[in-house]
C-alpha cells in the first residue's frame, strides 16, 4: 500500500528535548543491603521492582521546544512500556483482541517469544508514521509483531562498579534483569519487557484494512497535537 505522507514535524511522546535535562544526583552505597543509592533518595526514585532510576527533569509540554529526535526521555519512555501505550501518540496500542503492536529495526530475524526489548508499542497508525519518519527503521528494514502479554522484565540503564560507584568502563545503557544481582548496581533508564504469545503482523495489511483517509486523519490528529501545545500560552 502506498502510505499517505507523513507530516514531518511530528514528534513521538517518547522523545527527550533539550530543555529536559538529568538532575544531578549523587551516588552513594545503599544501607542494609548491597547495590547503589542517592544521597537524598526519595521513594519516587525507585520503581515498583526496587531499581533506582535516573532524575530527569520533566517540562510542561508548553515549554518544550527543542527535540532530540534520537534521545529517549526516561520517564516517557517507562510510562507507555507499562501501560501498553503507544510511544508516538500515547492512545492504547492494543487491538480489539487485547494484542499489542511492537515495531523493530529488523536485526536478522522476526520478534520471537521470550525476546527483550526496551522499544514501546505503537499503534497501526503511527506505525505507518514511524516507517517514514525514524530514521533507525529507515536505516535497515523492519520487522512487526502483535504481543499477547509483556511483563516486566528488569531494566536498561548504566552498571556501576562495587567498589568505585562509576560506572563499568566501556559500557554503554546495559539491559539488567531484575533477577540480576548487576540491578540493585545499575541506574535505569529504560523498561525492559519480555514479549510473550508473538505472532507476525502484517503491517501492509493493517494498512489496507484501516484505509488512506482515516490515517490521513490519524496523521494530522498526531501531528495538530503537538501543534496545539506549541500554541498554548505559557502558564503562569
Amino acid at each position: 500500500m502506498l502510505l499517505p505522507l507523513a507530516p514531518a514535524h511530528v514528534v513521538p511522546y517518547i522523545t527527550a528535548y533539550a530543555e529536559e535535562g538529568l538532575l544531578p544526583a549523587p551516588l552513594t552505597y545503599r544501607l542494609g543491603r548491597p547495590g547503589v543509592a542517592y544521597e537524598d533518595e526519595t521513594p519516587y526514585d525507585r520503581d515498583g521492582f526496587g531499581a533506582l532510576w535516573v532524575r530527569p527533569q520533566l517540562r510542561p509540554e508548553h515549554r518544550l521546544r527543542t527535540p532530540r529526535l534520537q534521545e529517549i526521555h526516561p520517564y516517557r519512555q517507562r510510562r507507555v512500556m507499562l501501560n501498553g501505550l503507544c510511544q508516538v501518540c500515547t492512545r492504547p496500542a492494543a487491538d480489539r483482541d487485547g494484542a499489542t503492536l511492537y515495531l523493530m529495526r529488523h536485526t536478522g530475524g522476526p520478534i520471537t517469544s521470550g525476546e527483550q526489548t526496551s522499544s514501546p508499542p505503537v499503534c497501526v497508525p503511527c506505525a505507518a508514521l514511524s516507517v517514514q519518519l525514524c530514521g533507525a527503521l529507515q536505516q535497515s528494514r523492519w520487522v512487526a509483531a502483535w504481543v499477547g502479554s509483556a511483563p516486566a522484565w528488569g531494566v536498561a540503564g548504566l552498571v556501576h562498579d562495587p567498589a568505585t560507584l562509576r560506572p563499568l568502563p566501556g559500557r554503554a545503557l546495559e539491559m539488567v534483569s531484575y533477577h540480576s544481582p548487576a540491578v540493585a548496581w545499575t541506574t535505569a533508564s529504560r523498561t525492559v519487557v519480555e514479549l510473550h504469545d508473538v505472532e507476525p503482523a502484517d503491517l501492509e495489511a493493517e494498512w489496507e484494512a484501516f484505509g488512506a483517509e482515516r490515517l490521513e486523519e490519524e496523521f494530522a490528529r498526531v501531528a495538530g497535537r503537538r501543534a496545539t501545545q506549541e500554541a498554548r500560552p505559557p502558564r503562569r
